[in-house]
């Protein structure tokens, strides 16, 4: 299992865009339905988001196949006003029901 976390912020003016195209991004997740991903996003106070994406396979990422989870990376760097490479994580704790 490998965990990949991505947080960047954006101007006040971007989020209603950002929000958009994670709603949008979520939606040809579930039409897809990759298998062995557990993926979510979170707005962190106005302007800070958060992705956190658990993959069970590290050398399978089932996103690089859905071409709005593309445009959506791409459009990452855009909204932060650079690259936001995705840092490794641990999980040293989950409860999952």
């Amino acid at each position: 299992m490998s965990v990949h976390i991505v947080e960047f912020s954006t101007d006040v003016e971007q989020v209603p865009e950002v929000e958009t195209a994670i709603a949008d991004l979520f939606t040809a997740i579930e039409e897809a339905a990759p298998t062995g991903i557990d993926y979510s996003a979170t707005r962190v106070a106005e302007t800070r988001f958060l992705l956190v994406m658990t993959l069970e396979d590290e050398q399978v990422n089932p996103l690089t196949a859905i071409p709005e989870a593309v445009a959506f990376r791409a459009g990452i760097a855009e909204w932060a006003g650079g690259p936001t490479p995705p840092l490794p994580g641990v999980v040293l704790g989950r409860y999952a029901r």
